[in-house]
């Protein structure tokens, strides 16, 4: 009796040594009887599997063994199609835009995203050798997304309209009316916002208006959807008024966008501005974690002026 309890008392104390041991020791210990049972496991799984040959002939066997091979060849089939699916419909997506927009749109996929704030830059895989070009609008089959703002020969970086950097000349379409939309960033839950400024304190703006670029400033082409009126406020100091919009892009599930290449003649311009429906100043590299890009970024026109050399006095 008293021996079993010294058994009992000294698993015990085993139990508790073996639940502290670091890592490293346990790791060893797993590696250790995995080792031992190895020669034990192969004979082991021979007798269980001629254990149940014995419930069924060899012909039936093999029809098992054919039904399974032809399973796992019909979920990669079934796989490769809904990837087929996706693509094609991604290009129906894509016709249907370029169709509406009346430009040519380059389908890019995005590969990276901003650490410090995620839905509101992101790195796509096209660049120059793509045709894209700095300042083009991008946009979803929901409507705007944002612009780029940064481009090598295989990457460029989007500025996304939720981003507070970002400055949209727009127009509410019910009423006519005109302002500028400015990105909010994204809430704690997750929601994207904007908001619309400078609008008349004679406009009648109801929630759920629709808002859409005004084409002014030429970064932006017209009538793209922005996204709809949620509240409407008086500005403080009572000259206009703002209204919170709610952008019609889900940016927490962007995948695949479309960028708007520019007509041949008209070229959109590379200066930002506040009145040119722009951004100011645009991210740095260090916002994508500190990582450069694959070849040399481009900036825009205005990073690449040259200095002015001072003029040189005659002795």
């Amino acid at each position: 009796m008293r021996r079993n309890f010294y058994i009992l008392i000294l698993a015990g104390i085993l139990i508790v040594v073996l639940f502290n041991l670091p890592d490293s020791t346990t790791a060893r210990m797993n590696n250790f009887l995995r080792d031992a049972t190895f020669p034990l496991a192969r004979p082991m799984a021979r007798l269980l599997a001629s254990g149940r040959s014995l419930f069924q002939d060899e012909p039936q066997a093999a029809n098992q063994t054919q039904l399974l091979t032809e399973i796992a060849q019909l979920r990669m089939e079934l796989r490769q199609a809904q990837v087929l699916e996706r693509e094609n419909h991604a290009l129906r997506q894509m016709l249907g835009l370029s169709a509406h927009v009346g430009r040519r749109l380059i389908a890019a996929e995005i590969i990276a995203r901003d650490v410090n704030a995620w839905w509101q830059t992101a790195r796509l895989n096209k660049g120059l050798a793509d045709g894209i070009a700095l300042d083009m609008a991008v946009i979803t089959p929901e409507g705007l997304a944002g612009h780029i703002i940064r481009i090598s020969r295989t990457t460029s970086d989007v500025l996304f309209l939720v981003d507070p950097a970002c400055r949209i000349s727009a127009r509410l379409t019910r009423l006519d009316a005109f302002g500028i939309v400015r990105g909010q960033g994204v809430s704690w839950r997750g929601q994207a916002s904007c908001r619309m400024d400078f609008i008349s304190k004679a406009a009648q703006i109801m929630p759920g208006d629709e808002v859409v670029t005004s084409g002014l400033g030429g970064v932006y082409p017209s009538e793209l959807v922005i996204g709809h009126v949620k509240k409407v406020r008086l500005d403080p100091s009572g000259l206009y008024q703002s209204a919170d919009i709610v952008p019609t892009s889900d940016f927490r599930s962007l995948d695949l966008m479309f960028v708007i290449s520019r007509n041949e003649s008209g070229r959109q311009p590379a200066h930002r501005s506040f009145s040119a429906g722009g951004t100011v100043d645009p991210p740095s590299p260090e916002r994508f974690g500190g990582q450069a890009t694959d070849d040399r970024s481009l900036t825009s026109s205005d990073e690449r002026r040259t200095k002015n050399e001072e003029p040189k006095t005659k002795n």
